[in-house]
């Protein structure tokens, strides 16, 4: 019957023998090559919007009350927005 596992006769290294698990690549992968554009500079046929420009990175945990959420949610499904869109629209303009 033959053997079904790896077998520990012949050569093996001594260090570690769990190297003959391991297979080497054969060749080195092709590198990734980015494109000569600026990194904030948007792919050829697209335009930026200026309301995108700037990362969201902060949280703000807000409570509020069902009737004015409903109102909000109501008022951004007209506009065809998100919530989140229509509470930083409506903020960044009362400031």
């Amino acid at each position: 019957m033959p053997s079904r596992g790896k077998s520990f006769k012949g050569d093996i290294d001594p260090l570690n023998p769990a190297m003959q698990y391991i297979s080497t690549a054969t060749a080195e992968p092709a590198p990734i090559t980015m494109p000569d554009e600026k990194p904030g500079k948007p792919p050829e046929g697209f335009k930026v919007n200026p309301f995108y420009i700037e990362t969201k990175t902060r949280r703000v945990q807000l409570l509020l009350q069902p009737s004015l959420y409903e109102k909000i949610k109501a008022r951004a499904e007209t506009e065809d927005i998100s919530v989140n869109e229509l509470v930083h629209y409506l903020l960044e303009n009362s400031l």
